[in-house]
């Protein structure tokens, strides 16, 4: 009897002691953080060690901040990482979880959690991810730590943030003396992106410093190499060669190469030895179609002739670190300056979010895109990214324009007929092209089966883009929403009437357009999605005009050239319902060699069904061209598909193998009904 009393009490003790380690767990958490301090002296001073580091390694991350005239108990320490450092692995979706060090409490905490609910959330103990503060100067002094979501700039309390975590310690136990520091110490990865100037945010005292103390991010060595020339030139008229190398991240390689530029065989220069990106000017005289190479990388095809018309490649839908979702450079390179000089753009459009896009960042938004606007050399275009129960982009004329208020909040949450009338009257207003985008993915997509309302001035859709491709549902597609990887097991295409070719045989008068939707600061991706507007010259005015002509096509980021006509009507137009023969034309030049060309018809009616008119299969050489006459079957639609032998090597989120193809823009017979 004796021993079972014993026993008993021993099991209550443990008990209780497990009891007591966890309400101990959760109120060490409760912490108060109250600004007991007086105001920080402007001497303060803060470092990052390393100030350089590799992309993309597990390494510490050291904030050193000092303190000349040393600081008060109940002071508050604050520091935030850009978003860059704080994505989990190869993902722009998901997000590291920031926690102080496991303690033995935390780890009973834990186990009594799992024993009370089957449950364990070991994030609570983690090893990594985590953060220290010590002060080296003051062995007496303890922190305590506080984790919170927010914006690295303060510029909106209504913004959203997913990445962003500032880390606040409140000192307790001594004061900091004369000339201390204070070290908070990140274990973690550091970014993938390449920057000359990534920020550290610091706050003392609820002030932030003035200067935010910086780091730089390295790119690796080459690990691709991709050579760009104009698609059109007048004959006798100079035009870069430009040789760009990137490392595994698609950052500028940072090693120095060395390649030979040669064409049809006869070498133009020898030994080129460049780091990152080359350039050179060379004059063809003869119209024609050209490749150049450059030590057995080939350029896309320029065609010479006296008529230029482009096509001019641009990505029109990518983000940078102001949207709550994303992560990129701010400086060397931003977001233009990549899409300029590492993607080696015609133009580029920078499309954040507005929900949770706040004034501070759309006035840097209009900034950057009037200060990078070079007409004839680089475009930018002024956008952003909304949505009423789907997804939209919207493009102003000009580099001012005000926030869409309709879209500004919770906007693509759900279907609202007044937010719809006043972002019709805003693109009204304002003049402005929308686009809808990744209509058929599971967590996003749009319904063309009447459900949902669009603005009636919507002519645009995006065919592909980093999410996979919107043409039609098939997910056994490599390029489908599953197999194209941007964020694995999480994006699922969605059966039903949701993507593109849904919308045509709707009746929906929609061009064709592809795009990135990058959300990390790297526009231009060369397997994200690119398209290609047929202009005479390049401009911002150009530019827009053909859009609102369906001048256009996309491609999964290859820049091939691509002619589909009907009737010597070009991709865009509407033919008259009552002509009997279609003259059909097809060129295609291709950056490699081409596997297959399709041009499908659906036919409106009872009953239709999307339909090959067209195909051709098997070894189709780099260059193509076809011409056929076939009888008009009244109200129909056309579009030509083309797809390349080899795909494009994708390392980012996930190692794969992406098809390379281009959609036309269609060409109606008959008009097509947009008003449902």
């Amino acid at each position: 009897m004796k021993k079972r009393r014993i026993a008993k009490y021993i099991l209550i003790g443990v008990a209780v002691f497990f009891i007591v380690g966890f309400l101990w767990q959760r109120i060490s958490r409760m912490e108060t953080f109250e600004n007991k301090a007086e105001e920080i002296n402007p001497n303060i001073t803060a470092v990052v060690e390393p100030a350089v580091m590799p992309a993309h390694v597990s390494a510490p991350i050291r904030v050193r901040i000092a303190f000349p005239d040393g600081l008060k108990r109940g002071s508050n320490i604050s520091t935030q990482l850009p978003n860059a450092a704080l994505t989990y692995d190869l993902s722009y979706s998901l997000t590291k979880t920031l926690q102080k060090p496991a303690s033995i409490v935390d780890v009973i905490g834990v186990a009594i959690g799992y024993i009370f609910t089957g449950r364990a959330d070991t994030r609570e103990i983690m090893l990594w991810d985590t953060v220290t503060v010590t002060s080296p100067d003051a062995p007496k002094a303890k922190f305590s730590l506080r984790i919170r979501r927010l914006q690295f700039d303060d510029v909106g309390k209504a913004a959203a943030e997913r990445h962003g975590q500032r880390v606040t310690a409140v000192l307790k136990g001594a004061d900091i003396p004369p000339g201390g520091e204070v070290v908070m110490t990140y274990s973690t990865t550091t970014p993938w992106v390449a920057s000359g100037a990534f920020p550290v945010r610091v706050d003392v005292n609820k002030v932030r410093m003035a200067q935010d103390p910086t780091f730089v991010v390295e790119a690796g060595s080459t690990a691709s190499r991709q050579v760009i020339v104009p698609s059109s030139v007048r004959p006798g008229e100079p035009f870069k060669i430009e040789i760009i190398s990137r490392d595994k991240y698609d950052n500028l390689s940072a090693s120095e190469d060395s390649v030979n530029l040669s064409l049809d065989g006869e070498v133009l220069d020898e030994m080129i030895l460049y780091t990152g990106r080359a350039e050179r000017v060379v004059t063809l005289d003869e119209p024609g179609v050209y490749r150049f190479d450059v030590s057995g990388t080939l350029s896309n095809p320029v065609r010479i002739t006296d008529t230029p018309n482009g096509p001019w490649w641009g990505d029109l839908h990518s983000h940078n670190a102001w949207s709550a979702d994303a992560l990129s450079s701010l400086a060397d390179p931003d977001h233009y300056t990549y899409a300029r000089d590492v993607s080696a753009l015609d133009y580029a459009a920078l499309t954040n979010h507005v929900f949770g896009l706040e004034a501070g960042y759309w006035q840097k938004t209009q900034d950057w895109c009037e200060s990078y606007n070079a007409p004839g050399e680089f475009v930018t275009i002024l956008g952003f990214e909304g949505g009423i129960g789907y997804h939209l982009d919207g493009y102003f004329p000009t580099c001012s324009g005000p926030a869409i208020e309709s879209q500004r909040y919770g906007a693509g949450r759900g279907m609202n007929e007044d937010k719809l009338t006043a972002l019709e009257e805003d693109i009204d207003r304002e003049q402005m092209i929308v686009a809808t985008h990744h209509t058929g993915i599971g967590w996003g997509g749009a319904n063309f089966d009447g459900s949902h309302r669009f603005p009636r001035q919507m002519r645009h859709i995006e065919i592909f883009s980093a999410h996979g491709q919107s043409e039609m549902y098939d997910p056994s597609d490599p390029l489908s929403y599953e197999n194209a990887g941007s964020t694995p097991g999480f994006s699922l295409s969605k059966r039903g009437a949701h993507y593109v070719r849904d919308a045509w045989a709707a009746g929906m008068k929609l061009f064709t357009l592809a795009a990135s939707d990058d959300h990390n600061g790297q526009p231009g991706k060369r397997a994200n999605g690119l398209t290609a507007i047929m202009a005479p010259e390049l401009t911002r005015d150009a530019l827009l005009q053909s859009m609102r002509d369906g001048a256009m096509y996309g491609t999964t980021g290859e820049r091939i050239l691509l002619d589909f006509s009907a009737n010597g009507q070009p991709m865009g137009s509407v033919l008259s319902e009552d002509v009997t023969e279609l003259d059909f034309r097809l060129e295609v030049h291709g950056t490699d060699g081409i596997s297959e060309i399709e041009v499908y018809r659906y036919v409106f009616g009872e009953d239709a069904e999307w339909e090959p008119v067209f195909h051709r299969s098997g070894d189709l050489g780099l260059d193509f061209e076809a011409e056929w006459t076939a009888p008009a079957v009244g109200h129909a639609i056309y579009y030509a598909r083309v797809e390349q032998a080899a795909p494009i090597r994708v390392t980012i989120p996930t190692l794969q193998d992406r098809p390379v193809r281009a959609w036309s823009s269609p060409i109606w017979v008959g008009e097509p009904e947009i008003d449902w």
